[in-house]
Order: C-alpha cells, then sequence, then structure tokens
C-alpha cells in the first residue's frame, strides 16, 4: 500500500494524473476579473460568421439608429445575407475573409503581450435551425462580437439575456470553453432567466449586454441605452444588483438613444484615466469618474467606435482605426501619459457596429495591487 501512495504522489508530481484547473493555476481561479483595465492574461476572441438580420425582424430600424447613416444602409442592402456571401466590391473578399483578416492582425498583438486567445466554435445555419429552429433566422446571427454574451465580475460567469435579438444564438460557441474553464470549484457560473427568442421586449424583463458593464475593482458600471431594441434595459441592471449583493455597488449609467453599449462611450486605459464622450451620458459624468484624467471625444467620433480599444495592461493599450477615424488623437494622448498604443485596422468589425472590446471576452484579468487600489477595496 505505502508503495502505491508514493508511486500515485510521483505520477501527481509530474503533472501525469488529472488535476483541477485551480490547481493548474496555483491557487488562483481559473476565471476572474477585477478590473477593467487589470493585467489581461487570458481571453475569447469573436468569429468572422454570422447572418444580418432580415428586414421583416421587428426591431432591426430601431437597432440601426446607432450606425452612422452609410453603415445602415448597407446593412438594408445585405439585409439577411450571410457573410461568406456579402462580397465587397472593391477588395473581391468575402465579409467573413476581412473580419477573419482583421481578428488575425488583433491575435497577433495579444500574443505578443503574453495574451492567450480562446475562439469559440462555429455555430452554422443548420446548427440554429436544428436547435433553435429555423424562424429565429429571422434575426440573424453574429459571432464576431462575444463581449455581449457574458461579463466576468470577479470570479463570478455570469451568462446574460440579450435585448439585441442578433446576438441571443452566439452563447453556444462558448459551451467547450466555459465548460472546462469553469470546472474550478472557485469559479460560479450562471445565468440570467432567459425568454422567448421572438417575443418583443417588455419594459419588465431584465436583459442585459457585456458592453454595458464595466468593472472597477467592487464599483461595476452597467450602461442602459435610451434605445428601445438594443442594450442593457433597467430591469437588467437591477438584476445585477441584486445577484451580486453588497460585496459590489452596481451603478446604472444612462445612455443617449444613439449610442448601443456604455464601452462605446468609456475606456479606462488605468487607474484614473478614461476615455470618455461626456455628451452620451444622460445624467452627466458618473461621479465614480469625477477629479479623473479625461481624454475626451465626440459623439461622431463615437460612431465610429473611437473609443472601443483594449487595455492590455497599465502600460499597454490596443486601438483600433478605419477609414472613417484615424484614432491619432486618442493614440497622441494615450502616449503623453507614457501608454504604448498597439495600432489594428478594424474597419469590418466596426461597419457591424463594434470594435475590439467587443471582439474580446475577457477570461482573466487581475490588477497588480497597489496601495491605492488597496484603498478602494476597503
Amino acid at each position: 500500500m505505502k508503495n502505491v501512495i508514493m508511486v500515485l504522489c510521483a505520477l501527481l508530481a509530474l503533472g501525469l494524473f488529472p488535476v483541477s484547473a485551480q490547481s493548474a493555476n496555483t491557487g488562483e481561479p481559473s476565471v476572474y476579473v477585477d478590473y477593467e483595465y487589470g493585467d489581461l492574461k487570458e481571453v475569447i476572441v469573436g468569429l468572422p460568421y454570422g447572418m444580418s438580420p432580415s428586414l421583416e425582424a421587428k426591431w432591426f430600424a430601431d437597432a440601426l439608429k446607432v450606425l452612422p447613416k452609410d453603415e445602415a444602409d448597407y446593412a438594408r442592402k445585405t439585409a439577411g445575407m450571410l457573410w461568406t456571401e456579402m462580397i465587397n466590391p472593391e477588395t473581391g473578399k468575402s465579409e467573413t475573409q476581412m473580419l477573419e483578416e482583421e481578428n488575425q492582425a488583433f491575435i497577433a498583438i495579444l500574443k505578443s503581450l503574453g495574451v492567450k486567445v480562446f475562439r469559440p466554435t462555429e455555430i452554422t445555419v443548420d446548427f440554429i435551425k436544428q436547435y433553435y429552429g429555423a424562424d429565429v433566422l429571422l434575426n440573424g446571427f453574429s459571432q464576431d462580437f462575444p463581449r455581449d454574451n457574458m461579463a466576468v465580475i470577479g470570479s463570478n460567469v455570469i451568462e446574460f439575456n440579450l435585448r439585441t435579438p442578433i446576438r441571443k444564438v452566439d452563447i453556444s460557441g462558448f459551451r467547450d470553453i466555459l465548460s472546462e474553464k469553469c470546472s474550478d470549484a472557485t469559479v460560479k457560473w450562471f445565468s440570467m432567466p432567459h425568454t422567448e427568442l421572438l417575443k418583443p421586449a417588455r419594459k419588465d424583463t431584465p436583459f442585459l449586454e457585456g458592453g454595458d458593464v464595466i468593472v472597477l475593482g467592487k464599483t461595476v458600471l452597467v450602461g442602459n441605452t435610451l434605445n428601445p431594441s438594443v442594450g442593457s434595459n433597467e430591469a437588467g441592471y437591477q438584476w445585477l444588483k441584486n445577484i451580486l449583493g453588497d460585496q459590489y455597488k452596481v451603478k446604472r449609467v444612462r445612455l443617449v438613444e444613439s449610442v448601443l453599449h456604455l464601452d462605446c462611450v468609456l475606456s479606462v486605459p488605468r487607474r484614473g484615466l478614461a476615455i470618455i464622450c461626456e455628451e452620451a451620458f444622460v445624467d452627466g459624468l458618473p461621479k465614480e469618474l469625477k477629479g479623473w484624467d479625461l481624454i475626451r471625444v465626440s459623439l461622431a467620433d463615437v460612431q465610429r467606435l473611437a473609443v472601443n480599444g483594449v487595455p492590455v495592461n497599465s502600460q499597454n493599450y490596443i486601438l483600433s482605426y478605419n477609414r472613417h477615424n484615424d484614432n491619432r488623437t486618442i493614440q497622441a494622448e494615450l502616449e503623453k501619459r507614457g501608454i504604448k498604443v498597439h495600432r489594428v485596422f478594424f474597419g469590418t468589425h466596426n461597419g457591424q457596429g463594434g470594435s475590439l472590446r467587443c471582439a474580446t471576452q475577457p477570461l482573466k484579468r487581475k490588477v497588480k495591487m497597489t496601495k491605492a487600489h488597496e484603498s478602494q477595496r476597503k
């Protein structure tokens, strides 16, 4: 018996015996996010697959209000088309090809900065017909922006009930990743109450989308656009506030109708610094940001996704640009503050209404503790 125990101990020491995700990570949770600007270690990056909504989708007209006119016109023109069939006349490439070229450039930067990248499982039309029903295809589907389907707050992995219908089936592509990452006993993996896929939204139904959720330690900001067809709502904010309880201060932030999500108008590259469009906030600047160093942008720049970048850590920030906005102003302001900016062209994603933060879902992000952070946690 003694010999058997010795053999088992040796196998464990050599890593030849299966152990939990937590043990493999030296006692740290396998999924954890404490600050928007914490050191990014693991992230999901979206896929280039999808199908544009049909013009018959009742929510579509309201949703187009968050897009510039040229992009809204293109969305109408390509309604109901698979992205593999949408051929750009200038490049001769499909929407899918152009999206993935942008993804690969983005992923190369992330990996160069030491970030481990996960990709979802591809969702197909046949998969949706079999497991969701053919009628759901009226809403289209979209795998390029994994941010909205869930959020990681501390070691809580929360799947959201999305108000934007095109995004409701994306979560199926996350299953393998979440099943692996959430096996850690310290991770709490749960979901909001979900509603019927084709039923019109009610005001009292809780809706949350990850683009509206920004985690700043024990403070969580939740955006609420005035647009009735997309984004999070007040009932969703209240649900999150209730479910997180006294451990977190959850703050509702109302946004003008032309803004889709909070991360379109607010980015936090490091403690005390924000890129922000103040005119997008219905009730003015949130008090949590008062006294901060602010890099201000206009609503016109917001429509071209100028703000939606990704802080990798407090020294490195990934910034998108497109043919409408080179984003040199934000780049210069960040560089003046000692932050290295990594630029990536993201025009195809931007044309679909999202950018770099939208295209990512952080699984591991943790700030290096300072005295200031310690005092903020108390």
